[in-house]
């Protein structure tokens, strides 16, 4: 049984909380709205380069859609060091690159998680402490009597030239439960690389939140260069972190 990857789209949030955890209120109202890719976990001897494309159709009342896209770019070393970004969502049929808003580097050997933020030029640098893995397990009933979760598999296919295991969690969430009255059943969609130790593909469904897709493309395997794994020209880095 493998660890579970979280998506805080493992990689994390729970689709179900997407309203409380994608959105960031900002002033005049307006609400800035993302989603945390796929997990990379900081495990020695397994480099590669990806881009992780997103997409998101989120339901409209009454009917209909709004599109909306982006794509970040990760990479991994041989010491387990993780470079990773967030962008900001742009419309599904536009062709200009989504926004960096910042750049996370995480190194476990010397124990640091580097933040560069785009808006203020500007890195924070802090302890990292590896998180406990999680065991995935058939499925069962959610916390505090919520609801139930069901997995069944969907067997194997080859993603980017690697191996992957899929699965297909569906969720029923109680009457009540996310102030509805009726039952919301969701649905996700893994396909999960045991080589690399991520998820590959990621679909979740949800009725209220509509459909996200994640899915990790153009992956080289080869190490990357070291410069992924420093903070970007033109950065400021504050707050260093040192071991005593």
């Amino acid at each position: 049984m493998r660890i579970s990857s979280l998506l805080g789209l493992s990689l994390c949030f729970a689709f179900a909380n997407l309203a409380a955890n994608s959105q960031q209120a900002v002033p005049d109202g307006n609400v800035r709205t993302y989603i945390q890719g796929i997990d990379i976990p900081p495990i020695a001897g397994a480099p590669f380069t990806a881009r992780i494309d997103v997409t998101w159709a989120q339901p409209l009342v009454g009917g209909g859609a709004i599109n909306r896209k982006y794509y970040t770019m990760v990479a991994r070393d041989s010491q387990g060091r993780v470079h990773r970004e967030t962008r900001s969502f742009i419309p599904a049929d536009s062709d200009q690159d989504p926004p960096l808003r910042s750049v996370t580097i995480v190194d476990p050997v010397a124990g640091t998680r580097v933040v560069c933020v785009q808006s203020t030029k500007n890195c924070s640098t802090a302890p990292y402490h590896a998180r406990l893995p999680l065991d995935e397990d058939a499925g069962g009933s959610l916390p505090a009597g919520s609801g139930n979760i069901k997995r069944e598999s969907l067997g194997n296919q080859t993603i980017e030239s690697l191996h992957a295991v899929g699965t297909r969690e569906t969720t029923t969430s109680q009457a009540g439960d996310h102030g509805s009255n009726r039952l919301i059943i969701s649905h996700r969609e893994i396909w999960y690389s045991p080589d690399l130790q991520i998820d590959l593909s990621v679909v979740r469904t949800n009725p209220q939140l509509g459909q996200v897709t994640l899915n990790v493309t153009n992956l080289d395997r080869r190490e990357p260069d070291a410069s992924w794994f420093t903070a970007p020209s033109g950065f400021e880095v504050l707050n260093a972190h040192n071991d005593q």
